[in-house]
């Protein structure tokens, strides 16, 4: 005889409003997922939200370097960049005294989390210049009206980094002085889930001298912000889902119950649309 997990009206209800997405692809998959362990190249989740996944789902998610990377498939990158590029922009508006409506903002990366960030801070008023590295992806920017650039950067109030794709190379102006490169100045933040990758020591600055809670001062007229964890909830929290846990938790009991990530990917696109 096996042990099956208990389930009440109650519990059920409290799950749902703690993992929304993730009780809908439960409830999709049936019991495929019960006691299995599931690899991402993503950062793992918190203690908290991993033992509240696994008591809830029966499901244990582990971080691996050599597995497949969930932001290679297109319903979790979509979902993943929106939810990225909000947690970006409320975090600029919580930490420094911009006003973004009447700023001018760089947004470097290739990939969606720029594509997504560049969307709200436009759609907000802000003045929005893309660096793209990648030729089809400028075009596409291109296409739908968006000024784009390389290097020698244009002067801007704010400069986003997110770490995608090939323009990782191209945050390497932003620390160069001369006549070839604007000034290293004005308000910076990295949206990558990975900073160390992105951007060097000497721009986060020393935390010494912080101007203001998550602020540093790196230059006479230049700031680092620090990002948002991608767990993070508001007001820095780590220990409850976020919608990136929740999508996170949902494709990898998805992945459990079908033939491949693939498909678990289309499935989770169905869900978020039903």
């Amino acid at each position: 005889m096996t042990a099956t997990r208990s389930s009440t009206p109650a519990t059920d209800a409290a799950r749902a409003s703690v993992f929304p997405l993730a009780t809908a692809a439960a409830a999709r998959v049936g019991s495929a997922q019960a006691g299995l362990g599931i690899a991402w190249r993503f950062p793992a989740l918190p203690d908290a939200v991993a033992e509240a996944v696994r008591s809830a789902f029966g499901v244990t998610i582990v971080s691996d370097d050599e597995a497949e990377d969930p932001r290679d498939l297109p319903a979790f990158a979509a979902l993943h960049a929106h939810a990225r590029a909000e947690q970006i922009v409320r975090a600029l508006a919580r930490r420094t005294n911009l006003v973004l409506p009447a700023a001018s903002a760089l947004v470097i990366g290739d990939g969606p989390v720029a594509e997504v960030i560049a969307a709200i801070l436009s759609r907000g008023g802000t003045r929005v210049v893309r660096g793209i590295d990648d030729p089809v992806a400028r075009l596409r920017a291109h296409l739908s009206g968006v000024r784009t650039v390389v290097a020698p950067w244009p002067h801007t109030d704010l400069v986003i980094t997110t770490g995608e794709q090939s323009a990782l190379h191209l945050v390497a102006p932003l620390l160069a002085q001369g006549p070839e490169h604007a000034p290293a100045s004005g308000v910076f933040i990295d949206a990558s889930l990975d900073p160390a990758q992105t951007l060097d020591p000497a721009q986060t600055g020393d935390p010494a001298k912080a101007v203001r809670p998550f602020v540093t001062k790196t230059g006479e007229r230049a700031w680092h912000v620090e990002a948002p964890g991608v767990y993070e909830a508001g007001g820095g929290a780590s220990d409850r889902p976020t919608r990136i846990a929740d999508a996170l938790v949902a494709l990898s009991i998805l992945r459990a119950g079908t033939k491949d990530a693939d498909e678990a990917d289309t499935v989770l696109a169905e869900l978020v649309l039903a």
